[in-house]
């Protein structure tokens, strides 16, 4: 069974991280300090596990998703998931240009900015799920 990681925003820890409960203890990540990039202390946050992660990005810092994902396969222990909540969309291709390496979902909270709708549109022409089914339902 895969570990829910919850990456933070790029000031604060994720709002859903402690929202609802989940069957197995998820990886939190904090904020990195004021100075310090956000795509490097998250991998090395998350370079402490080699569980198989599903990792979870809310807002613009879903535009990180493919440089955490290249951590991961750096690490030999690859995402096996991607949730992006009300997201930016993450560029594809570049030094990323394999990525998504697994399954990518787009969930669209009630009050998603305008950003996040037009994220979701890109990611239903790219095939991944759009969903606007509670956080908590789609880990659980």
């Amino acid at each position: 069974m895969a570990t829910i990681a919850f990456c933070p925003t790029l000031t604060d820890v994720n709002p859903y991280a402690h929202a609802f409960a989940l069957p197995t203890a998820p990886y939190v990540v904090t904020p990195p300090q004021s100075g310090t990039r956000w795509v490097t202390h998250v991998a090395s946050q998350l370079a402490g596990t080699a569980d198989a992660l599903v990792l979870v990005f809310f807002g613009p810092a879903s535009v990180h998703a493919p440089a955490l994902g290249f951590s991961r396969k750096a690490l030999r222990s690859p995402a096996v998931g991607y949730v992006l909540v009300d997201p930016e969309m993450p560029t594809i291709g570049g030094e990323y240009g394999d990525w998504p390496d697994a399954e990518v979902t787009v969930v669209l909270t009630s009050d998603a900015p305008e950003y996040a709708r037009d994220a979701a549109r890109q990611a239903q022409l790219r095939g991944w799920k759009v969903s606007s089914e509670p956080l908590e339902k789609l880990l659980t």
